[in-house]
């Protein structure tokens, strides 16, 4: 009797070791990050978006849906903005989650993008963290001439292949976070705007000469 109580208890860890490694293999855990500069990112971003906030005007977020497929870089980026917006007393009007396939070059679908820009209000400050708009030529043509203003954050890709240049003298964007190329695997202990210095750049009007030149897809 003992010597089968003491079986079944080995079979019964067994398949709990085996289930436990099914899971973790079919339901991967994304790996760890370091949270501050993508924290600091959606600190900063909230300030510059802040200052283009005018009495009454509403605030639209455009974020991954999380459901989907987990990126917590980006999560903890939405995270650290809605924190600061609610800090600075605004509010967010309309968060939209759209959903990724994460093999593809992250932006917001032309036709979703499109119209945010057509339907919204000149008042509106619309944020992505999905990138810039890229409409297509009718779409362009079709806008009104005032529009929402738009703050965008780009991956790593996209500068090279979005003429942000000609976005931002377009009026179909204000501000954008890019990734610096030579930023460090890891961010050095500091406050958040000079964690946020050491991996991300802020470009606006005021500093266009940062932004680089597009080698791929230029928006016409």
């Amino acid at each position: 009797m003992k010597n089968r109580t003491a079986l079944n208890v080995v079979a019964v860890a067994t398949l709990l070791v085996a289930w436990t490694a099914f899971y973790r293999i079919h339901h991967p855990r994304p790996p760890r990050i370091d949270r501050r500069p993508h924290e600091a990112l959606g600190e900063v971003l909230a300030e510059e978006t802040t200052r283009h906030l005018r009495p009454g005007a509403r605030l639209i977020v455009i974020a991954r849906d999380a459901a989907a497929f987990q990126v917590p870089a980006a999560e903890a980026q939405v995270e650290a903005f809605l924190r600061a917006i609610r800090k600075a007393g605004r509010r967010v009007d309309e968060l939209r989650s759209i959903r990724l396939d994460p093999l593809r070059l992250t932006a917001v679908p032309p036709g979703d993008f499109f119209d945010l820009l057509r339907l919204g209000r000149a008042d509106d400050v619309i944020v992505s963290f999905l990138g810039p708009p890229v409409l297509e030529p009718a779409q362009q043509t079709a806008l009104p001439p005032k529009r929402p203003q738009v703050l965008a954050v780009c991956s790593l890709s996209a500068p090279a292949q979005v003429n942000l240049r000609e976005l931002f003298e377009r009026g179909l964007l204000r501000a954008v976070v890019l990734s610096r190329p030579d930023a460090p695997a890891h961010a050095a202990p500091g406050s958040g705007q000079s964690t946020f210095a050491q991996r991300f750049q802020l470009v606006t009007a005021a500093n266009l000469h940062d932004l680089p030149e597009p080698v791929g897809h230029r928006l016409r």
